[in-house]
């Protein structure tokens, strides 16, 4: 029932003007059905009216209720997908992936003390900077990957095909760039850097076999990815691979 929902929510949110269209025409069909059995004058043409009516009608409210879902699972501040967005896709790409035992991997990114910033520069300034890394993370990944505002000063980055070390120098690449980059006078050119946890679905199926875990997939590698991420935090400006342990 849980794969049926998530495929008919995917499906409704990218077809859903096609959608309510047939359903439109689907009503006529069976208005002429009753139309043959319940004759009315000029019945045929009332019918052709009532479909391009409810045609009409189908595509106007699919496309509203596709802005509303679009809307439900976008940041309004960065146009990135938000978090429930994140969740929905990883659920499909989990499944996915474990049929075809490929690599994927998941990053978490948080600034370093963005709060300072907030409190120094306000947090008109603090939004500039969200919307500046975000932009960056943007343009720094494939088409296939998909970067998500996970709330607040954090970031993740969902890495199809990607192992884990390729997902760390990737994100490495990253942190540089951002390093280096200057936003501007708001923050008075102060330089901005980010910690990141990654770690692929390849280590999630060894720990699960190893330790016998029976956690669903997609809460796993959140939570694993959250573990790395921690882990970076403790000396900041880093970048954390799971494999690479986690120390208390």
């Amino acid at each position: 029932m849980k794969k049926f929902v998530q495929i008919f929510t995917k499906l409704f949110m990218s077809h859903a003007p096609l959608i309510l269209s047939l359903l439109g025409i689907l009503l006529w069909l069976l208005a002429y059905f009753i139309y043959w059995f319940f004759p009315l004058h000029q019945a045929r043409w009332v019918w052709l009216s009532v479909v391009v009516v409810l045609i009409f009608n189908g595509i106007s409210l699919g496309e509203f209720v596709k802005t509303l879902a679009v809307k439900g699972y976008t940041d309004s501040m960065t146009g990135l997908p938000n978090k429930g967005f994140m969740y929905l896709r990883l659920n499909i790409d989990m499944e996915k992936y474990a049929k075809q035992e490929k690599e994927y991997s998941l990053a978490m990114i948080d600034i370093d003390r963005f709060k300072n910033i907030n409190d120094t520069y306000g947090h008109l300034a603090g939004d500039k900077v969200i919307k500046e890394v975000a932009g960056i993370l943007r343009k720094s990944v494939r088409a296939s990957d998909e970067v998500i505002r996970w709330g607040g000063e954090e970031f993740a980055i969902l890495l199809p095909e990607t192992s884990e070390e390729g997902a760390a120098n990737l994100i490495e690449r990253i942190r540089n760039l951002m390093e280096n980059h200057d936003f501007g006078p708001e923050i008075a050119s102060q330089k901005v850097t980010f910690s990141a946890g990654v770690v692929s679905y390849k280590k999630l199926e060894e720990v699960k076999a190893k330790e016998n875990r029976l956690t669903n997939n997609t809460d796993l590698i959140v939570n694993f990815s959250d573990q790395a991420l921690y882990q970076a935090k403790k000396t900041r400006n880093t970048v954390w691979r799971f494999s690479q342990g986690i120390i208390a």
